[in-house]
């Protein structure tokens, strides 16, 4: 008879699903600097851009909650689905942040309503209809920025703490 072990998020370790959460930060991470260096090129559809931004977003957040908290975030991820506005406000409840600025927040929600409904990565009305410059996107893109540095400092202050025992 062959022995099976079947791997999942359930029964990995503390360690484990600390590795977990950051190899998610840092995909997050990864769309952040697609979106960057797309944004820089000629001719780049902004669309694009756009959804990176978002889906670099969202990830990272998930992450540093699941960083905070995996048992209680990882039975949440569903819930927030791709939405901007959950996932950003169960951040700020889960680390104790001052609510975000009118015009932050008004930026997030005109990016979610494209984002939540798929539409920056799909065909739609809004092609011939929006202008995908007309979308602001400055506030989020500094407000992740300084999300990722803050993060960074803490993920090198605990790296060395966080190796498994025994």
């Amino acid at each position: 008879m062959k022995a099976s072990v079947t791997f999942t998020k359930k029964n990995a370790s503390k360690y484990g699903k600390r590795l977990m959460a950051l190899a998610l930060y840092r995909r997050g991470k990864s769309f952040i600097g697609a979106a960057v260096l797309l944004g820089q090129q000629a001719g780049a559809d902004r669309y694009v851009v756009l959804h990176l931004l978002c889906q670099g977003v969202e990830i990272i957040l998930k992450a540093l909650l699941l960083l905070l908290d995996y048992e209680k975030y990882i039975k949440l991820q569903r819930r927030y689905g791709h939405d901007l506005n959950r996932v950003v406000a169960a951040a700020i409840e889960a680390f104790g942040l001052h609510p975000m600025r009118p015009k932050l927040a008004q930026e997030i929600q005109a990016l979610n309503n494209f984002y939540s409904q798929h539409l920056l990565r799909y065909d739609g009305l809004h092609d011939i209809l929006i202008d995908p410059s007309s979308i602001e996107s400055n506030r989020m893109f500094r407000r992740i920025a300084a999300v990722l540095r803050i993060t960074e400092h803490e993920i090198a202050k605990t790296a060395g703490s966080s190796q498994p025992q025994g």
